[in-house]
């Protein structure tokens, strides 16, 4: 899990009482009020709190054309919401389970488009989604140094514990 400092935890249990706030108003679902965070407000904060596991498919390996994506593996937005569902209905203001949440889920596997979809379907069941994944050491170098630029530079949060030698 990622270690925060006291700015960014500040960031976090503000983004979460945004998010308790919206989930209070008329007509507006768990589901709407935890997409501040995972469509509104994740962007700043992502390369902050994102972590890279070292898994990639062997799709996103073997097919250098493939469209690629950091796939949130254990469910961020269905946990959120679920949180948020909880949070609700038990009258919790706890923002320390909002920031242990998000850093939690905010690790991420590099796949191909295709196998995001299906991991989504799968209810993130890798295996019924048919998805394999390699570590990162087992990938060849060419191959790592094309993923590190396109996906994880700038993009997550340890990206520098995955660069090579030839990295920039």
């Amino acid at each position: 899990m990622a270690s925060i400092n006291t700015e960014l935890e500040a960031d976090l249990a503000s983004v979460y009482e945004e998010i308790m706030w919206l989930a209070r108003r008329p007509n507006v679902t768990a589901s709407v009020a935890r997409s501040w965070y995972t469509h509104a407000t994740s962007e700043r904060l992502k390369k902050h709190v994102r972590m890279f596991t070292g898994k990639v498919s062997i799709q996103a390996i073997e097919n250098s054309d493939a469209e690629l994506r950091l796939e949130h593996y254990l469910r961020i937005q269905a946990t959120l919401t679920q949180m948020v569902e909880r949070h609700l209905e038990s009258d919790l203001n706890d923002p320390r389970d909002f920031i242990n949440t998000v850093l939690e889920c905010e690790r991420v596997h590099i796949v191909t488009k295709p196998e995001n979809y299906a991991a989504m379907r799968a209810k993130g069941d890798y295996s019924a989604a048919g998805i394999k994944l390699v570590d990162w050491a087992n990938i060849p170098l060419e191959q790592r140094e094309y993923l590190w630029n396109k996906m994880l530079k700038g993009k997550v949060a340890n990206y520098t514990e995955f660069r090579n030698p030839g990295n920039s």
